[in-house]
This record gives C-alpha cells, sequence and structure tokens, in this order.
C-alpha cells in the first residue's frame, strides 16, 4: 500500500509542476517587436511582430466588455467582428498577414469599446525575423 500512495503522491507532484510550469509561460509574442501602438486614457493597443505574424493586444478594457474589432490589410474586405476583453480588461488576437502575389503591405486595426477608441497601423512583409 505505501508504494502506491507514494507513486499517486509523485504524480501529483508532478502534474502540479506542470501547472505552475504552465502558469508561468508568457503568450508567444511577448518579446516580438514593438511595430505600432496607441493610447487613449488608460487604454493601449500594441502590435508587435516576428516577421510572419503579428500579435495584436489591447489592455485597460472593462472586463467582459463587448470591443468592436476591424482589421484591414490592404483592399481586402475588413474583418470586422465583435470581441469581448477577458476578466484583466485584455484583448489578445494574432494575425498572419498574407495575399495573394503581395510580398507586403498595411495592416490596420481598429479597436472600438466602452470608454475608448483605438486604432493603429503596421507594415508587413514576408521577411522572416529571428529574435534572439
Amino acid at each position: 500500500m505505501p508504494r502506491i500512495t507514494a507513486r499517486l503522491a509523485a504524480i501529483f507532484a508532478c502534474a502540479a509542476l506542470a501547472a505552475s510550469v504552465r502558469a508561468q509561460a508568457a503568450p508567444i509574442g511577448d518579446n516580438w517587436p514593438l511595430l505600432a501602438a496607441d493610447r487613449a486614457g488608460d487604454c493601449g493597443l500594441a502590435i508587435t511582430s516576428a516577421g510572419h505574424a503579428m500579435q495584436l493586444r489591447a489592455n485597460g478594457l472593462i472586463p467582459g466588455e463587448a470591443v468592436r474589432f476591424v482589421l484591414t490589410n490592404g483592399e481586402m474586405k475588413p474583418v470586422a467582428f465583435t470581441a469581448y476583453a477577458d476578466n484583466s480588461g485584455g484583448l489578445l488576437h494574432y494575425y498572419l498577414p498574407f495575399r495573394f502575389g503581395r510580398d507586403g503591405g498595411t495592416v490596420h486595426i481598429s479597436i472600438v469599446a466602452a470608454r475608448c477608441n483605438l486604432t493603429s497601423a503596421a507594415a508587413w512583409d514576408r521577411a522572416l525575423i529571428t529574435i534572439p
């Protein structure tokens, strides 16, 4: 019986360690270079990128609030939807900027929330950037 208890204790210890490592892990893109930003009062919008992907992050929103999110990339039809701020008043989306036959362009982001309107734009190209 002690072996089963020791085995279960080891399993629980490993699970607790894995959960704590997961909780401390930062989202992909936290160390990517800042391309563009906007600030309105307590709200902020940041666009970061490592070349092939963009991280679109807003903060200072009301937790759980509905936010109108609009993204355009050149002449493409705008991507518009309602997003919801997380429990800390943040919003996080990833975008892969790509258009057939194009090596680059400009992505425009607009976020309309109850207490702030944020807009920003960042250029993109298909080059891969290496982050040290």
